[in-house]
C-alpha cells in the first residue's frame, strides 16, 4: 500500500530553517496543475514560500508545453513559490542548479544512479525519472518564481505508456516501496537552502556538484538551434550554467532555451 501525502508526516523531515520561514504548505488530491496553482497563490502569499502537492494533476505540463503524465498516488508533483530577491540576469543557472539539488536530494533513495541531463532532465541508466519546469511572473516589483518538480515514484508502465521517451520511477530503481513524503521532504530541504544560497552565489555555488552528475560531459551530441542541426563535443557548464560545446576546434556558449540536445 503505497504512502498518501500528509502535511504533518511532510513537517516531520523538515529542517529547521525551512521550519522558520513558516512556508505555506498546500496539499490537494487533484488539480489541474501545481505550477499554475502556485502562480495563482503567489499574488496573495503571506510569506516568501510556498508548496503546492497534489496527489493528482489533471493537466500537468513540462518542458516546451508537453504533457506530464500525472496518475492519482503514484508520484510527486510539486511546485515551491518563491517570492525572490532577484533580477531577470540572474536566473540562467536557476534551472540547473534546482536540477543539481534534486539529483543530489534522489541519489539517497536511488542508489547514486541519477544524472543530470543538461538542462533540466534527470536520469538513471538513461531513462527519464524526474523533471523540471521554471516559471516567473511579476509582483509588483518583485519577481515571483516557481519551481515545479515531477518525480516518477510508484508509477507502473501501465500509466505511463502515454510518456514519449525511456523512463523509469524511483521504487523501481531502489527496488523497494518509498514514502513520497520522506522524498518531497528531504528535496524541499535542499530546496531551501538553494533559495538562502542561490541570490547571493548563483549557479557557481552549484558548478562543481553539476560536474559530478553531468551526463553529457565529454559526450559526442547533436545540437538543434533555429531548425539547424550540428553536431558537438560537449565540454561542460561555465559559472552561469550555459553549456559549452566544441564545433570544429570552436568552443561555443549556449543558454538554455535557445537550444535542444541529444546525445549521438
Amino acid at each position: 500500500m503505497f504512502t498518501v501525502l500528509n502535511k504533518e508526516k511532510l513537517i516531520q523531515h523538515l529542517r529547521t530553517g525551512i521550519l522558520k520561514s513558516q512556508p505555506e504548505i498546500i496539499i490537494t488530491s487533484k488539480t489541474d496543475s501545481t505550477n499554475e496553482d502556485a502562480k495563482s497563490f503567489l499574488k496573495k502569499q503571506k510569506n516568501d514560500i510556498a508548496i503546492h502537492l497534489s496527489e493528482q494533476q489533471l493537466a500537468g505540463k513540462g518542458r516546451n508545453g508537453k504533457k506530464w503524465i500525472s496518475p492519482k498516488g503514484k508520484n510527486i508533483y510539486l511546485s515551491i513559490a518563491w517570492k525572490s530577491p532577484l533580477n531577470y540576469s540572474q536566473l540562467d543557472g536557476l534551472s540547473l542548479s534546482v536540477g543539481t539539488v534534486l539529483a543530489k536530494s534522489l541519489n539517497i533513495f536511488c542508489n547514486d544512479s541519477i544524472k543530470v541531463k543538461w538542462p533540466n532532465d534527470l536520469l538513471a541508466n538513461n531513462k527519464k525519472t524526474a523533471g523540471i519546469l521554471i516559471e516567473t511572473l511579476e509582483i509588483g516589483e518583485t519577481i515571483g518564481i516557481v519551481i515545479g518538480i515531477g518525480i516518477n515514484v510508484h508509477m507502473d508502465y501501465e500509466e505511463g505508456k502515454e510518456i514519449d521517451q525511456v523512463w523509469t520511477s524511483v521504487d523501481e530503481i531502489s527496488n523497494v516501496i518509498n514514502d513520497r513524503n520522506r522524498i518531497t521532504a528531504d528535496l524541499l530541504n535542499g530546496i531551501y537552502e538553494l533559495i538562502e544560497s542561490y541570490p547571493e552565489h548563483g549557479f557557481s555555488y552549484y558548478k562543481k556538484d553539476f560536474e559530478n552528475l553531468d551526463l553529457l560531459r565529454n559526450s559526442m551530441c547533436q545540437i538543434e538551434i533555429r531548425n539547424k542541426k550540428e553536431k558537438v563535443k560537449v565540454i561542460g557548464v561555465n559559472n552561469s550554467g550555459e553549456l559549452i560545446v566544441e564545433k570544429k576546434g570552436k568552443y561555443l556558449e549556449l543558454r538554455y532555451g535557445e537550444v535542444s540536445i541529444r546525445e549521438l
